[in-house]
């Protein structure tokens, strides 16, 4: 009876192991027209929440290799102004980052190791930032809508999109 013991006992932590290195996350297919209908400005707890986003784009397509490193990362900031004391950032978790070009949509999942609070500076203590990841055939310069959807502690799903971005990089 114990040797049937411990396997079961290591079984989950061999399941998270093998988790832990399977395929990039996804975020679940929404249409360009959903995603422009997110609000820019939203308010939760009496908090107004924004979002910006920096989209940058580090290698053209096509790669040469086998497999190529991704190649348009987007981080995006969840900031909080107003009443910060009824909404705590952290509690919220970004499930997925949105880009809408002219050629339709992008999307990435976020991993948790991409979404944590912003940098200890004065103006961002309260924010929140995600990175979506992955290839994309845009330009330098382009301009896009970034949409960010997020998860309070309750489950709500809320999306937030960015007023304007604009792709940078292509070195």
């Amino acid at each position: 009876m114990k040797r049937l013991a411990l396997p079961l006992l290591f079984a989950p932590l061999l399941w998270a192991c093998g988790t832990a290195t399977g395929p990039a996350l996804s975020a679940p297919p929404l249409s360009a027209g959903e995603l422009l209908a997110a609000p820019t400005k939203l308010t939760i707890g009496g908090a107004r929440l924004s979002a910006e986003a920096a989209p940058v784009l580090s290698a053209p397509l096509p790669c040469s290799g086998k497999s190529c490193a991704a190649n348009f990362v987007v981080p995006v900031k969840l900031r909080a102004s107003g009443d910060q004391s009824s909404l705590n950032l952290s509690s919220l978790k970004v499930t997925g980052v949105y880009v809408i070009t002219e050629g339709g949509v992008w999307r990435s999942g976020v991993a948790a190791q991409d979404s944590r609070r912003c940098a200890a500076v004065l103006e961002d203590t309260n924010c929140l930032q995600a990175v979506g990841r992955g290839n994309a055939d845009l330009s330098p310069h382009d301009a896009v809508q970034v949409v960010l959807t997020f998860r309070d502690p309750a489950g709500r799903s809320y999306q937030l999109r960015d007023s304007k971005a604009i792709v940078s990089g292509g070195h």
